[in-house]
């Protein structure tokens, strides 16, 4: 019984030994978290497909079908520009175009950016304004307006555009066709 007592009372020294009062140092929270969904400035990019037709009175039109991939710098929720490319398709190009390709690829600059501030909404207006050419038609001009619906960083997107396109038209001979499009797309 005087081993156990002994055994117990080094057990208690021990304990009170070791015991001592450490003061740990967690470290602090950092201030800023990056988020990139959150970044008003930065990369975006958009992918947008559609279509639409010309819209010339007494004449043949010719109907659309277009896609494209748009990506450049967004300096805040008012003023995005980019580069894009895509690809358009003209299913009735046959006594239109003064060619047999159904296809055309254009490039293009982009300018867009949001009409209210997106920071309490979930659905906001914005414009765009596509200025570029396409390969085997010519130049083009694409004006448009659309609501962006969901996150500041990741929204689709719904619009209608006005277009001014210059194309080598058969056999009348006119260059300069305008026409509407009506556009979906995913913006990030």
């Amino acid at each position: 019984m005087k081993k156990y007592s002994i055994l117990l009372l080094l057990v208690l020294i021990s304990g009170k030994a070791f015991g001592q009062d450490r003061n740990i140092v967690m470290p602090e929270q950092p201030t800023e978290i990056y988020n990139i969904e959150e970044k008003d400035n930065g990369y975006w990019c958009a992918f947008e497909t559609g279509g639409g037709s010309t819209t010339m009175d007494n004449m043949k039109n010719v109907a659309m079908v277009a896609a494209s991939f748009t990506n450049g710098y967004r300096f805040n929720q008012f003023l995005k520009v980019g580069a894009g490319i895509g690809v358009l398709y003209y299913p009735n190009n046959k006594n239109v175009r003064n060619s047999a390709n159904h296809f055309s690829i254009p490039i293009f600059l982009n300018v867009r950016g949001n009409a209210l501030p997106d920071d309490t909404r979930m659905t906001v207006p914005f414009w765009s304004v596509n200025v570029g050419t396409s390969v085997s038609d010519g130049f083009f001009f694409t004006p448009a307006v659309g609501l962006r619906i969901g996150e500041k960083r990741s929204a689709f997107l719904i619009s209608v555009a006005y277009t001014l396109r210059h194309l080598d038209s058969y056999p009348e001979n006119i260059n300069n066709y305008s026409g509407a499009l009506l556009k979906l797309g995913y913006e990030f």
